[in-house]
């Protein structure tokens, strides 16, 4: 949704042409387009299409990466193998090409098009996470990345100011997702690339990737340098609040000045049946209504929401539109998975946050949530624990979350263009230079050993190894040569001492 809202902006509000690119189960969500719509069909092995891809909160990583491999790979190999989809877009004749570079799908259609492309990146500069999927499109990025002081992807940290374990445990983190990405994902692309015949490491598919967007704002992120061809403009999807459809406005009409909790965890997200009934059973105790959106699959009839044993605050439903209810006033806060639209959304509209993260970026958000001081987190699995009752007491009626929530809105509304105009307007700038990549920097041209002054380091240190064995060669001849003068003077002395000691 974040690429379709500027999508929309580049066709309807400056007059480009644009075609979108989808699975076919996803053909629905990008309706009204803005442009035709080339799609390709990808099945799991177990039949089940990518759009129902789902995680639980006991899922196992390998599993999780398995499943994402297969996913990843699919799609790429139906995208790759659609003769017709391939010829649609090549008639298009496209001038820049905008996509999600968590596949290596970007840059294996961008070579195949011969076309410069601009990574829209769904959360803020992560490394060295599964850098193989963009090896090739700027290989990890390159972005300076201190370890010192910017904590990794899954390194759990409220701060910045990290004491010696924690930076300690930064850098072992660092390295473990880089033997990671060498032993899980690697093979996986690469086996990818060579089935069509792709090489990623080439200077010119290396020049495609002109630039990063990434909607995100550095009042919510760790900071960190950045190189020239990444901005961070902002979140795309949230914004001010549309008219609720009449269901939603009657639940914030009834709640009135006790407010409303509003809860949902995504989209892919789903907690097993003890954990739903013990967030009802805590849902009950608030001095609040509760919205509460859950899937079909946790809940599929009347009998599986009954089960639930909800009491006369919660009301549920399978879909919600996310902003515009955040926008209410009679919200009071968020009980959130962490997404990173989701953070952003609940910043842009002053909501305290309670995070239970899954996955992905997720953890990293929920440590920010705590870290700016909007909000608070806990693991999944305390969904309807004591514990669990009393943060959402605690977001919801202590005014210190609230306050800085205020705080975060403001910083992050306080700009001239929207994050949507601001990120249609570098797309221009992509286009009218002619995709060159002028804002990267060379690092990407550069091999690991000059990448890193390897050899340079090398050439100083033999220097200064040879200086050390000169001036050590001429300290041994030096003292060859003086060693009679020196006894003659120490004998002197000596006697010196001793003439000295009888007088007196």
């Amino acid at each position: 949704m974040n690429l379709k809202r500027v999508a929309d902006e580049m066709a309807a509000q400056r007059g480009h042409d644009v075609m979108h690119v989808a699975i076919t189960q996803d053909v629905g969500r990008l309706q009204p387009a803005s442009g035709p719509i080339v799609n390709y069909d990808v099945m799991m092995d177990d039949a089940e299409p990518p759009s129902e891809f789902r995680l639980t909160s006991k899922i196992s990583w390998s599993a999780l990466w398995k499943d994402f491999n297969g996913l990843m790979t699919r799609a790429c190999d139906g995208l790759m193998g659609n003769a017709t989809a391939l010829a649609q877009l090549k008639a298009f004749g496209a001038d820049v090409m905008l996509a999600e570079a968590f596949s290596p799908c970007p840059a294996l259609l961008a070579s195949k098009l011969d076309l410069p492309w601009v990574d829209f990146w769904p959360a803020a500069p992560v490394e060295p996470f599964m850098s193989s999927l963009w090896s090739g499109a700027n290989r990890q990025m390159f972005q300076p990345n201190p370890l010192s002081y910017y904590p990794q992807f899954f390194m759990r940290s409220t701060t910045q100011r990290m004491g010696i374990l924690k930076r300690v445990e930064n850098v072992l983190n660092y390295w473990y997702w880089i033997l990671d990405d060498w032993m899980v994902h690697k093979t996986v692309v690469q086996a990818l690339y060579k089935r069509h015949g792709f090489d990623a490491l080439a200077p010119q598919e290396r020049r495609r990737l002109v630039m990063h967007i990434v909607p995100a704002d550095w009042a919510a992120e760790w900071l960190r340098p950045v190189s020239p061809n990444m901005k961070l403009v902002g979140p795309v999807l949230a914004g001010p609040g549309k008219p609720l459809p009449a269901q939603f406005e009657a639940i914030m009409a009834e709640a009135g000045k006790e407010g409303v909790l509003l809860v949902s965890l995504g989209t892919i997200a789903e907690l097993d049946k003890q954990q739903l009934i013990g967030m009802a059973a805590a849902f009950a105790t608030l001095p609040c209504k509760v919205l509460w959106r859950l899937t079909p699959k946790e809940i599929p009839d009347a009998s599986a929401i009954a089960e639930l044993k909800m009491s006369n605050n919660t009301k549920i439903v399978t879909w919600v539109p996310q902003n515009d209810v955040l926008a209410h006033p009679n919200v009071r806060a968020f009980l959130s998975h962490a997404g990173i639209n989701s953070m952003y959304e609940a910043i842009y509209h002053a909501k305290p946050v309670l995070a239970m993260p899954f996955f992905g970026d997720q953890p990293s958000n929920a440590d920010r949530i705590v870290a700016k001081g909007f909000g608070l987190q806990m693991d999944p699995t305390q969904a309807g624990t004591p514990a669990f009752q009393k943060a959402l007491m605690a977001v919801l009626t202590d005014p210190r979350y609230a306050r800085a929530a205020k705080a975060m809105s403001v910083k992050i509304r306080a700009r001239k263009n929207t994050p949507v105009q601001e990120a249609a307007d570098w797309i221009e700038h992509v286009m009218a230079t002619n995709g060159e990549p002028y804002l990267k920097t060379p690092e990407d041209e550069l091999s690991f050993i000059a990448r890193n002054s390897i050899d340079v380091h090398a050439i100083v240190a033999a220097f200064c190894f040879l200086f050390a064995l000169v001036a050590l060669a001429a300290l041994r001849a030096l003292v060859r040569r003086c060693k009679p003068t020196a006894a003659l003077l120490l004998a002197n002395t000596w006697d010196a001492l001793l003439v000295k000691q009888k007088i007196a």
